[in-house]
């Protein structure tokens, strides 16, 4: 097991539905285009739980009647995944694992959603798959997911709890063969304290170190461009998602929120070796001096 990072940066975001890329936006832009890393995304659902709000892309895509549930159940599996890639050519994301499972509806009931929607064992064998054989041998160095929280959908949780769990096999496997990445959760909640999730260890965070969270600021202007900020990135992203019409005022119009947060999980600690750590912190410190000199 290597935790050395490659000659390229080399990075997986997990997901739970199209369009939640976009909470990871500034920071998988500032990746790709500053850093020249690859970053590949695993999306988790299917998404047609999404046709209460797909209303008002109807007239965009054939006067197919989306909000009505059969019909948007039908069409929206494949139409959401033309938006999320959309969505990822905006940011650079190089290659894409769909794994369908049924986006049945809102609910934070984690059990419910392990129960009644998603085939647990069958996603964390794919998350195994994925990690070993994604990228090639060489793996990824750094994987991204949606924090656990108590007050999130259930579908967010469970896949970044389902991701932490492949994560935690990985290492009592102690293969020589895969390359284990490192684990850091991105927030979709400002947070003012580092988190807890008590209903799961796999999600403790580390906070026995000076610094308990990573920021990437979205107010940071782009390269080249001294007017446009990463905020500016979101608005293209979610632009794409036509069928979640909601996520434009979300995030162009209310959004107060000044910077994407990052917290590295305890479970990274496991082996003793704190370039791990160092790693995440270096390359946040990398991108602020990009942006901020």
């Amino acid at each position: 097991m290597t935790i050395t990072l490659s000659a390229v940066l080399t990075v997986l975001v997990v997901v739970a539905h199209p369009d939640d890329e976009v909470l990871f936006g500034g920071f998988m832009h500032s990746l790709t285009h500053q850093l020249n890393a690859s970053v590949d995304l695993i999306c988790v659902t299917n998404g047609e739980g999404g046709f209460k709000h797909a209303g008002i892309a109807e007239s965009f895509y054939d006067n197919i009647k989306l909000r009505e549930e059969t019909i948007g159940r039908t069409h929206l599996p494949r139409i959401r995944q033309k938006e999320l890639m959309g969505s990822g050519r905006i940011v650079g994301i190089r290659k894409f694992f769909f794994y369908d499972q049924f986006d049945l509806e809102y609910s934070r009931d984690t059990n419910s959603v392990l129960s009644k929607q998603w085939n647990k064992e069958w996603v964390i064998g794919r998350f195994h798959d994925t990690i070993k054989h994604g990228n090639g041998a060489r793996g990824y160095d750094l994987m991204i997911i949606m924090l656990p929280n108590v007050n999130s959908h259930g579908h967010h949780t469970v896949s970044g709890l389902l991701a932490l769990e492949t994560i935690s096999r990985l290492q009592k496997m102690n293969s020589t063969g895969i390359v284990i990445p490192t684990v850091i959760g991105g927030s979709e909640f400002v947070l003012n304290q580092p988190p807890t999730y008590p209903e799961n260890q796999l999600a403790e965070v580390f906070t026995n170190t000076t610094v308990n969270e990573f920021r990437f600021n979205l107010r940071w202007k782009l390269i080249n461009a001294p007017i446009a900020n990463y905020q500016i990135i979101l608005c293209w992203m979610a632009a794409e998602h036509k069928t979640q019409g909601g996520l434009i005022p979300e995030l162009c119009t209310n959004s107060n929120r000044d910077y994407e947060q990052y917290f590295y999980f305890t479970i990274n600690e496991r082996d003793n070796h704190s370039s791990r750590l160092l790693m995440v912190q270096n390359l946040f410190t990398q991108l602020a001096n990009i942006h901020e000199h």
